[in-house]
């Protein structure tokens, strides 16, 4: 396995994190947004993890498929299964994964909850979709477009059943970041009541950030942080082929994350849902990368103050 990476000469300031690749898209390993985590690494990720002094162990999750055979909810929900037991078995450190579907985040949170059951830990999730379609609601049948209504336990509760340390994250301590590209039953879920959060795009701009994570921090001890890369409006680039017009730019991504932290501690963080083939002069890497180094930076601060 990779060896632990930490800069020369850097202050002393040790937030320990742990890197975690999970290169798998709809159950299939380095191919579309699964190819994003290699990518990530190969250009420096851990580095920038370590820029401002921490620790960074690195790790990849590798499934045994006999015979290359997927089911892409069972192979999905076995990847989260993976990864909750390393984030279980790895307390004290703070976990960044990189991955190729954004259910990777049930399994994050799964294990910290495994790790240490009363520590409430909020999730904000920035993603152009909601993630909260439902087998009932999904006319595409995509496993990963129901990622957040699963971790709600609104769908796919015997499956997530299965994660060690699962259990279905209360709406007061979920927020959708920068949500753009909802269908019409998203909406209908959203404007209900209880539900998600929903801070927007439109609100984000209207000063409303704030209002929206104090409501969040007052229920919860600390908080993930997962980007699907495709919360960026495709102007900077596009994240993969779903991404669509209307999103955050870069700064304001790390903005709403910064007010988040400034909050609440960082307890573990998901970057998601890059795909290679799509970027444009490797802009949409470079974003990732630099919120990659803006964690690190984050989590520094906090550890220092």
């Amino acid at each position: 396995m990779p060896t632990p990476t930490t800069p020369a000469a850097q202050p002393e300031t040790r937030a320990p994190f742990r890197m975690l690749e999970v290169p798998y898209d709809s159950g299939h390993r380095d191919v579309r947004h699964g190819a994003g985590p290699g990518a990530l690494a190969a250009a420096g990720a851990a580095h920038r993890l370590a820029s401002r002094g921490a620790v960074v162990d690195h790790a990849r999750i590798e499934l045994d498929i006999p015979g290359g055979f997927t089911l892409e909810a069972a192979t999905g929900t076995e990847v989260m299964r993976r990864v909750a037991d390393d984030v279980a078995t790895h307390p004290g450190h703070v976990p960044v994964v990189l991955a190729g579907n954004c259910g990777v985040t049930l399994g994050v949170v799964a294990g910290l909850r495994a790790a240490a059951p009363d520590r409430r830990v909020a999730v904000l999730w920035f993603d152009a979709h909601g993630d909260l379609q439902t087998p009932a609601t999904s006319a595409s049948g995509f496993f990963d477009g129901m990622g957040f209504a699963m971790m709600g336990g609104r769908c796919w509760q015997a499956l997530a059943a299965t994660v060690p340390g699962h259990a279905p994250l209360p709406d007061e301590r979920a927020v959708l970041v920068g949500g753009h590209a909802l269908d019409h039953d998203e909406r209908v879920l959203l404007a209900a009541t209880p539900a998600p959060a929903w801070l927007s795009v439109e609100d984000i701009r209207a000063d409303r950030t704030d209002a929206v994570l104090d409501r969040v921090a007052a229920s919860s001890d600390a908080v993930h942080i997962h980007v699907d890369l495709d919360v960026h409006d495709p102007s900077v680039a596009p994240a993969n082929s779903y991404a669509k017009p209307g999103g955050l730019l870069p700064e304001e991504v790390r903005d709403v994350v910064a007010a988040a932290v400034a909050r609440l501690p960082l307890a573990s963080a998901t970057v998601a849902s890059w795909d290679p083939a799509v970027d444009v002069g490797h802009r949409m890497r470079d974003t990732g990368l630099a919120l990659l180094e803006h964690l690190a930076t984050l989590a520094a601060g906090a550890r220092a103050s």
